[in-house]
């Protein structure tokens, strides 16, 4: 609840984007079409009555309840209460907070057509001139979203302030090389671009330096997959072309080819044929379509839904039928540490066991997914935001396990993959299982006289089971069962290799954590 986070605000003002993320989520259920009163006056009950965010709320309620109707009672009080909100925010360093109210604001101000680019947009940059210079107060998906609005209301803003936001963004692209941030610099020099050329002035400089952020981008990473690096080279082709030298460009197209060649061969062996950029292209496209008919988070909601990287055991089992010379013999699993951790029956034996192209098989899955989910976020079709609002709508998450994930999120999104992980992983228990208890499914299981919640294992039995076998053999054979990645042993034992901290694991981690939350929900609340 929202009074939680203040408290948590007051004591950390550092983690105050917990407190910003709960008024942003009570605020769009209020704007949205569904009937969210009964959680209002839960929140309201809650909050002190005078409270800029008290205020704030009721004044919204008010709006939306009148059909856009009641002015002074609704939106001017809305924006009355923001700018107490903004003042109280600075006031105790809540800068995400402070962020959230300017950006709110302006958009009620925009909607109201009575949107004064000149004089909201001093106050802003003057914030943000304080708030992210060298060490960023505030995170840098918030700094974007007020770049991009400025940027659209370009032709209207005064001279004055287009050099003091060419001044922040100059400098932000500069940050973010010397952090070796590419795909963000990249953002910041577009936006360079874009003001310069509404200045008439030469871009040249900018158009260098995009070039070179793309093979920074491609050395940093010469040790990924190369798939990854086809990847990079294709976008700096896309980005760049314009103004591309030919010679250089004959290169990378050249450097894609081979690549692309090596990315097959890099892939673990299926029985079938598999093209992998057509898999890739598929999610993209539906996700862009799904965003054409609602927004970027309902896109992602939707997909959370979908056999997305995650393999197909039936399909394995049916491969296993045609070759079954392939599935006669035994096998050990002998850990990274070179110890005998699991073992699958051979022929005639008894126990269950993964078809030999499974494993496989849900490893091409999941690299799938997760250049997919490189591709939309580099594209800017998937934010940051939007995991955060599928996160806050799903019933059963505890206030605890959203603060974590928010953590794990931060954390993907700015590039400490290792430490995403660490931090996701043990969630994913503690979110199946209150989820699961949220939607009255019992989770323990008896143990003589003592009852104690079902292992992970146990609770992805019951997915496999009452929800869909194919997915629950995937959770199964990734997170827990000693013949498959075991990753969340491998995580609490200290046996993940710092290579495999990857982007594909923290990313892939983060939205199995959600589906099966929505798996969940979608499952037994339509019973």
């Amino acid at each position: 609840m929202i009074s939680d986070k203040l408290q948590q605000a007051d004591v950390d003002p550092e983690k105050d984007y917990h407190l910003k993320g709960d008024i942003r989520r009570i605020l769009e259920g209020l704007e949205s079409d569904l009937n969210h009163s009964g959680l209002v006056e839960e929140e309201l009950e809650a909050l002190p009555s005078d409270h800029p965010v008290s205020d704030l709320i009721e004044a919204v309620e008010v709006w939306e309840s009148s059909g856009h109707e009641d002015f002074q009672n609704g939106i001017q009080a809305a924006l009355t209460a923001l700018d107490d909100l903004y003042e109280l925010a600075l006031e105790n360093e809540w800068y995400s907070v402070a962020s959230y109210s300017l950006l709110k604001s302006m958009e009620y101000r925009e909607e109201l057509s009575g949107f004064d680019p000149t004089t909201e947009f001093g106050e802003v940059l003057d914030f943000l001139h304080t708030r992210f210079y060298g060490k960023s107060d505030v995170h840098l998906g918030e700094l974007r979203t007020h770049v991009q609005k400025m940027l659209e209301n370009l032709e209207t803003m005064e001279d004055d302030n287009i050099s003091s936001l060419l001044d922040l963004v100059e400098d932000r692209a500069t940050q973010q090389r010397k952090n070796k941030n590419y795909t963000s610099e990249r953002d910041y020099l577009e936006y360079q671009i874009t003001i310069k050329n509404q200045l008439e002035e030469d871009v040249s400089s900018e158009q260098s330096r995009m070039i070179e952020s793309y093979v920074d981008e491609f050395e940093q990473k010469k040790s990924a997959k190369s798939m990854i690096k086809a990847s990079i080279l294709e976008r700096a082709v896309a980005t760049c072309q314009s103004y591309l030298p030919d010679e250089k460009e004959n290169s990378w197209r050249l450097k894609i080819r081979e690549l692309n060649k090596e990315a097959i061969e890099e892939m673990p062996r299926r029985a079938e044929e598999v093209d992998i950029s057509e898999d890739v292209s598929r999610i993209v496209n539906q996700f862009k379509q799904s965003k054409k008919e609602s927004s970027s988070w309902e896109a992602l909601a939707m997909l959370l839904y979908s056999p997305v990287g995650q393999g197909d055991f039936e399909k394995a089992l049916e491969i296993a039928g045609e070759h079954p010379a392939a599935n006669m013999l035994p096998r050990h699993v002998i850990s990274g540490e070179g110890d005998s951790v699991g073992s699958e029956p051979g022929f005639g034996q008894e126990g269950e066991k993964a078809p030999s192209s499974y494993i496989p098989g849900m490893e091409v899955s999941n690299h799938i997914l997760a250049v997919a989910l490189h591709q939309l976020i580099d594209e800017n079709k998937l934010f940051e935001a939007d995991f955060y609002n599928v996160l806050s709508l799903i019933p059963g998450v505890s206030i605890q396990d959203e603060a974590f994930l928010t953590d794990a999120l931060i954390n993907l999104f700015e590039g400490r993959y290792a430490e995403s992980i660490h931090i996701a992983i043990p969630r994913l228990e503690s979110i199946t299982a209150n989820v699961y208890q949220e939607v009255g499914k019992a989770v323990t299981k008896n143990q003589g006289t003592v009852y104690e919640q079902k292992g992970l294992g146990g609770l992805f039995g019951l997915i496999e089971e009452d929800i869909d076998l194919n997915f629950g053999k995937y959770l199964q054979y990734r997170y827990t069962n000693t013949s498959g990645h075991n990753l969340r042993n491998k995580v609490a034992h200290g046996q993940l290799k710092y290579s495999s901290a990857n982007f594909t694991q923290a990313s892939t981690i983060i939205f199995d954590i959600l589906r099966v939350s929505a798996r969940i929900n979608a499952e037994y609340r339509e019973v």
